[in-house]
């Protein structure tokens, strides 16, 4: 039974994504990308994987994070569109 003072709200929760996971999904992608390319990309043998890493890691994990970051972003946006005003 409600009293006449109070008031009662609906509200639709929305599930938004945690950016960090997804960032750190797609920098470890990204690291995992990065030593494939170096193990099988086409100088492969040619340099030691020590030399090359660090470079290579410089270039694909920072992509990484950019694409899990957009990804999040994307969802977010997504279940932004779903939870409307309650009518």
């Amino acid at each position: 039974m409600m009293e006449s003072g109070e008031e009662f709200y609906v509200t639709n929760p929305r599930r938004a994504p945690r950016y960090g996971r997804f960032m750190l999904f797609g920098a470890a992608l990204g690291a995992i990308v990065g030593l494939l390319i170096i193990q099988f990309g086409p100088a492969a043998g040619s340099f030691a994987i020590g030399d090359v890493a660090a470079a290579m890691l410089l270039l694909t994990v920072p992509v990484g994070l950019f694409f899990g970051a957009l990804i999040a972003l994307l969802i977010d946006r997504r279940s932004l569109k779903k939870s409307g005003p309650v009518d």
